[in-house]
């Protein structure tokens, strides 16, 4: 098992406090897993990762010149955007297709592969941006969180109109930018999903510290080709760009959550 488990860009700019987080950024199953029973089509499609959005990621962290992390493994194996006590952590099921290779695995402490895969995979990702987060405040900087996510046009046979979704919990101080901010396409506030999932990447690293911090949404079909993706990096850019002296004055504020 040599592949990296997690992707860290340390990012150009000493003085940036953005923090570009990708938590659906790959579709890589270690070879140990034989591919978790699945074939070759389930793990290319949209149930193994978020298609096209690391390239987007990348993009906005060199632009900023702000730190990225990405998870290098497919939320198949086991997902970092869910809380160690959620049912989905390790899915059995996605769209119908049975994981053959996370059907046995039980969910409790006591289940081997399920620890296993936590200590190799999820919490080295959260301890990096665990980590990060921390040196940013110690020196004296409030870390802004943007977590880049993308999501397919059709869902259950029917088709999805918006081009972006801004997903936020109670703290709309980034997200607020965002709606507010985009001209001329489809935005869902809190939707095609709900931003409001308790333990997520967000809720642990933003909601519960206090730190401003928004989850981006982009529906696939729109980032097809590089050209496609780097305008959605553009596009992203401009928008915290036009509005960094609001930005920068965002302070540590705890909102608990609307889901509690």
């Amino acid at each position: 098992m040599n592949e990296k488990k997690i992707i860290i860009h340390k990012g150009t700019n000493n003085d940036n406090d953005f923090l570009v987080l990708c938590d659906h950024a790959s579709n890589i199953i270690p070879s140990k897993y034989n591919n978790l029973g699945l074939n070759k089509e389930t793990i290319e499609s949209h149930r193994a990762y978020d298609i096209g959005i690391s390239d987007v990621a990348v993009g906005l962290s060199s632009k900023l010149g702000c730190p990225l992390i990405m998870a290098n493994f497919s939320r198949l194996l086991i997902d970092p955007n869910r809380g160690i006590d959620d049912p989905t952590l390790i899915p059995k099921l996605s769209e119908n297709i049975k994981i053959s290779g996370n059907l046995e695995i039980r969910f409790n402490d006591n289940c081997i592969e399920r620890s296993e895969r936590i200590n190799l995979f999820y919490l080295p990702y959260h301890q990096a941006i665990e980590k990060l987060l921390s040196d940013c405040i110690k020196k004296s900087k409030v870390p802004k969180i943007i977590s880049m996510h993308s999501f397919t046009p059709i869902w259950k046979g029917k088709r999805r109109e918006i081009d972006l979704g801004i997903l936020w919990d109670k703290d709309d101080r980034l997200a607020s930018i965002f709606l507010n901010s985009f001209k001329k396409i489809i935005i869902g506030d809190n939707k095609p999903y709900s931003g409001r999932l308790i333990n997520d990447t967000l809720y642990k690293h933003g909601t519960l510290k206090g730190l401003p911090h928004v989850l981006i949404e982009i529906r696939q079909d729109l980032l097809k080709t590089y050209k496609e993706k780097l305008l959605w990096v553009d596009k992203i850019y401009k928008v915290l760009n036009e509005n960094k002296k609001e930005i920068k004055s965002f302070k540590i504020k705890k909102y608990g959550s609307n889901a509690i």
